[in-house]
């Protein structure tokens, strides 16, 4: 019997490269050759670079690239703009994708990718101190497009958002607006796209309650560490993993960030996902006379327990807090308990204790795990 196929894998890195020399971005794109990333997304690319951006990106490996500038159809003068490069061959969208000002910092793309399709945007958004009504005309644009009732299957959007101001350890979201309008146009996007299946990628996989940060501002010796690079994904991408590739610091004003994706139809718990799953216990081997019974642990029915993965990973943690807050928040995930993954149960212990402190949920996480471990004497 042969080993089943591996989940198939996407990885993603999105980064600022603050309008680098093409020095400068000869160095960033070897760093970025040795992640080996399937697509990259690149923001502030500058003008000489982007003459050559094409070329630059296939001599790093990438065989696909394309530049925003390469499609513009407003007039950049003198800026910067956005570049995808990728091992898969994808089909740029047109520059109205987005109906917003400055519609060479985004690129849009269709990639081919061997799990089908995958629609992808990149943006950034102009600090909102010197270009305020054009930052806000911006996030409208991209709720616009991207706030579908039928989105598809995959599909993601990164870049730098400058947004937001603060993130508490709970999870409330605090951005720049100065007015209501503003106020609503950023949080539409960087809170409100959850709703049409674009979460962020970053706090799906690690929660909250962390100092992540992607760019440092410094004032009179003081620094404001912020994160304003981003990654919004489909659930159906499934993102197992989410860092911030600090390595790079020194080359950029901003810090690169990698998705690992792992799709496999919309599932959940994605694969730390190389599933070992737990195998179903055939009818004949269930005692004659007895019923056979749901599965389940400590009184919690489900039918197919997947979190069977490493249970010293630390990954989980963040899909359990994101079930844990969702509960908290109300969100409903009925339909979703025939299977047992770290983000339902978590989804459960909020349902049944509601808004509890840092250390407590730490503590009810940790014992889960070795709850799992006990179960399975094999992990």
């Amino acid at each position: 019997m042969t080993d089943p196929e591996p989940d198939p894998e996407v990885r993603l890195i999105s980064w600022n490269v603050n309008r680098s020399s093409i020095e400068n971005l000869r160095e960033q794109l070897t760093g970025l050759r040795e992640c080996d990333p399937d697509i990259v997304a690149l923001q502030e690319v500058g003008v000489k670079a982007s003459r050559r951006a094409r070329q630059l990106l296939r001599e790093h490996g990438f065989e696909y690239a394309a530049h925003s500038h390469e499609f513009r159809s407003d007039d950049p003068n003198n800026t910067s703009g956005i570049a995808f490069a990728s091992h898969w061959p994808f089909r740029v969208l047109p520059p109205e994708t987005f109906r917003m000002p400055a519609q060479h910092q985004a690129l849009s793309a269709v990639f081919h990718a061997p799990i089908g399709r995958i629609e992808g945007h990149s943006v950034h958004l102009l600090p909102g101190s010197q270009y305020g009504e054009t930052k806000v005309e911006m996030f409208e644009g991209i709720y616009d497009r991207l706030a579908e009732d039928d989105p598809p299957n995959f599909r993601f959007l990164c870049g730098d958002f400058n947004s937001p101001k603060t993130e508490s350890d709970d999870g409330e979201v605090t951005v720049w607006g100065s007015d209501d309008r503003w106020v609503e146009a950023e949080r539409n996007v960087i809170v409100g796209l959850a709703n049409h299946d674009l979460t962020d990628a970053y706090r799906e996989v690690n929660g909250y309650g962390d100092d992540a940060y992607s760019f440092v501002t410094r004032n009179q010796g003081r620094e404001w560490r912020r994160r304003f690079d981003h990654v919004f994904a489909s659930e159906s991408l499934d993102a197992t993993t989410a860092e911030y590739l600090h390595q790079f610091d020194d080359l950029s004003d901003h810090s690169p960030l990698e998705v690992m994706f792992t799709p496999d139809g919309g599932q959940g718990d994605g694969a730390d996902s190389r599933r070992q799953r737990r195998p179903t216990t055939p009818e004949e081997d269930i005692t004659p006379g007895e019923a056979p019974r749901d599965r389940s642990t400590g009184g919690l029915t489900f039918d197919d327990d997947i979190r069977v993965v490493d249970p010293k990973s630390n990954r989980r943690r963040g899909r359990f807090n994101a079930g844990w807050n969702k509960a908290v928040a109300g969100t409903d995930m009925e339909d979703a308990l025939e299977r047992l993954t770290w983000e339902n149960l978590g989804w459960r212990l909020g349902k049944l204790f509601g808004e509890t402190s840092d250390d407590l949920r730490g503590e009810l996480y940790d014992w889960c795990v070795k709850q799992q471990i006990e179960a399975e004497p094999g992990l």
